[in-house]
């Protein structure tokens, strides 16, 4: 708490400057083209990484693995789980050959 006295008057008007100057087209259009040219290349450069990312190892089965199981059931003969049976894909292709494909009975041929 303050003891000295205070004075009450109201604050002198500030001194009058001249009239406030609208800033011209030509300012203006600068300011808004520079202003977009930074944004613009501050989103350009945003995403740009300054190293290569390395690809991360992640535990699994290789691929390698997929494609033997797949290779070996299409070239060999056997049962699948369910009870059907298949054969080598190679051998399919010529039955299909030779024979044709199988048409249906009640297939009526459209014009």
């Amino acid at each position: 708490m303050s003891y000295r006295p205070r004075s009450y008057a109201p604050p002198a008007p500030a001194p009058v400057q001249g009239p406030v100057q609208v800033p011209s087209a030509l300012r203006l259009m600068t300011t808004l083209v520079i202003a977009f040219v930074l944004i613009t290349l501050l989103v350009l450069f945003a995403g740009r990484v300054p190293f290569r990312p390395a690809p991360i190892a992640q535990p699994g089965t290789p691929a390698s693995v997929y494609i033997e199981r797949d290779t070996q059931l299409l070239s060999t003969y056997g049962y699948t789980l369910e009870g059907t049976v298949h054969i080598p894909i190679d051998r399919a292709m010529e039955l299909i050959v030779e024979r044709g494909l199988p048409v249906r009975a009640d297939a009526t041929p459209t014009p």
